[in-house]
């Protein structure tokens, strides 16, 4: 598949290790604390050994951390396609490898899950091959020298590490991790090499290099539209998961609920419909449109239980179906089943799909935000949405470092 034009802020996580060798097994290496990957406090992995986890080269091969030190000070950097901090940051990490390559350290980007699902079309990758999509998509958007690595789909080195959205760690040639940090920082890192392996006498600056002048983040229009439903600020990004993770789901799925729903199992539920830019598809209006229809749980009424989008602008568009469903429960936390139905085409083929997932009423934890809304265009309703120049975002962990 082509990847996107789009040009796509990236999501950063650092990490400097030395010579791997002597580093203890994950049991020992406080990894079972609190993740900021996934879960709300707790602090970066710091003064402990370098678990030994998973992770995937570009090209889809398995490998470990620890073999990838090689008895070298290694760099590994996370990031992902939506996150506008490493929009702003990564430059540095590349001016930081062309200063240390030389002395013999190895830096790795490390492609993770998205800071903000639904920035710029993006969305979270159901399997190995869709993240390896988009780390190949990032590659080519950002003009990285630095080589990537991917962090596997259940999120071993996000979650093993304890990674915030942005976070640094220098691990010692022992394989301790001697320095965290939990936001990006070029200056600090650079203070870290500095340290344990030497200072550069005329360091490369980020603006010395010939990198691409990325676009500035779209923020999708908070409005209703014919497509479209305005979200009030506050929604809460739900657990979701494909039934048939291993297909090719050319539609994905958002659902988010307001504080009710979570509480109390009454309340509205946000059903966002969207194709995928990492496999080159679009809507074809000259087909039936999309549909989804709800398979509910004793003690569960849904309204409307099935709906039928509205076709959108010309023979075919890009622009998500969203819907808004009145959720009546006897209690909290259910989970419910569905499915949708569409046309999957691209410019080469269109096929008629019914895929299906499973909703759970209860938070991702993926440590992932929607990106601000926008109030859309001069003049028009705020509805739900937001006044002129705030920015609402339907949230897991609300982290005031994009």
């Amino acid at each position: 598949m082509k990847p996107s034009a789009f040009l796509l802020p990236l999501f950063l996580f650092a990490v400097v290790a030395g010579s791997c060798v002597s580093a203890q097994d994950r049991s020992s290496s406080g990894a079972d604390a609190p993740r900021y990957g996934s879960k709300k406090g707790g602090g970066v992995l710091r003064d402990v050994a370098l678990p030994d986890l998973n992770a995937y080269s570009a090209d889809g091969q398995k490998i470990k951390l620890r073999e990838l030190c090689d008895k070298k000070y290694t760099v590994f950097v996370a990031g992902c396609l939506t996150c506008p901090q490493f929009h702003r940051g990564y430059p540095e990490i590349e001016a930081a490898s062309q200063d240390y390559s030389p002395k013999d350290v190895q830096f790795f980007y490390f492609y993770k899950s998205l800071r903000h699902p639904e920035l710029n079309g993006y969305f979270g990758a159901q399997n190995m091959d869709e993240r390896l999509l988009q780390l190949a998509e990032a590659k080519k958007l950002l003009g990285t020298k630095v080589p990537w690595i991917a962090d596997t789909i259940k999120n071993d080195i996000r979650d093993g590490l304890n990674s915030a959205n942005n976070s640094m760690y220098l691990i010692s040639p022992e394989g301790n991790i001697v320095y965290a940090s939990d936001h990006l920082d070029g200056p600090s890192l650079r203070d870290a090499l500095g340290k344990f392996v030497g200072m550069i006498d005329s360091p490369t600056l980020a603006s010395d290099l010939d990198l691409p002048q990325l676009a500035r983040q779209r923020q999708p229009e908070n409005v209703d539209t014919d497509t479209r439903v305005a979200r009030p600020e506050g929604l809460v990004i739900l657990a979701i998961a494909p039934k048939s993770p291993d297909e090719t789901y050319y539609v994905k799925l958002r659902a988010e609920a307001d504080a009710n729903l979570l509480k109390t199992g009454t309340g509205r539920l946000f059903l966002g419909f969207y194709p995928d830019p990492i496999h080159g598809v679009h809507w074809n209006n000259l087909t039936k449109p999309m549909k989804y229809s709800l398979t509910l749980p004793s003690g569960v009424k849904a309204s409307p239980a099935e709906a039928s989008a509205k076709k959108g602008p010309g023979d075919k568009d890009v622009e998500p179906r969203q819907f808004w469903v009145d959720i009546e429960g006897d209690s909290p936390g259910a989970s419910i089943e569905l499915s949708m139905h569409y046309f999957g085409c691209t410019d080469t083929m269109c096929k008629a799909l019914t895929q299906e997932y499973t909703v759970q009423f209860k938070p991702a934890d993926m440590g992932s935000s929607t990106f601000g809304f926008n109030r859309g265009p001069r003049g028009a309703s705020g509805g739900q949405g937001n006044r002129r120049g705030q920015r609402g975002s339907s949230q897991n962990d609300r982290n005031p470092r994009n």
